[in-house]
């Protein structure tokens, strides 16, 4: 049951090429998780979100970029990664960006940030999903 947020900067991607950089990094995510991509299941459980931020929003030492990196932020279950697939689920992320994105010159095209939500601490439709619970919907077979 993951979570993808990107930023990006507005105009960066066509519509085509923001729909394979969200379709891509939701299939890493999932593969990381090891939920089955071709479980109904598991793609109904991964939500994304492209947000675009105007020219100008984006600053470095309080000066604003011309062309800023990416933001992929990646939310997962506490115990849903360990260091093995989060490892390996940055690369991934790296090597979307730079065929989507495409490289910058001399810095970083983005950022990838993972964050974790405690066991017991993602819900919906009022009630408590624990890390068990979701990965029985996803089809995960336990590691």
């Amino acid at each position: 049951m993951p979570l993808i947020q990107v930023d990006a900067p507005r105009g960066d991607l066509d519509k085509s090429q923001q729909d394979a950089l969200m379709s891509q990094l939701s299939n890493a995510v999932l593969k990381a998780e090891r939920a089955p991509l071709d479980s109904a299941g598991a793609q109904s459980l991964v939500w994304a979100h492209f947000n675009e931020k105007p020219e100008g929003a984006f600053y470095v030492g309080g000066t604003p970029l011309e062309k800023p990196p990416f933001r992929i932020a990646v939310t997962t279950p506490q115990g849903a990664l360990n260091d093995e697939t989060r490892t390996s689920l940055v690369a991934e992320i790296g090597r979307i960006v730079d065929d989507v994105v495409g490289p910058y010159e001399d810095r970083l095209n983005h950022w990838a940030m993972l964050y974790e939500v405690n066991d017991g601490g993602w819900a919906g439709a009022g009630q408590v999903f624990r890390l068990g619970d979701i990965q029985q919907a996803m089809d995960i077979k336990a590691a």
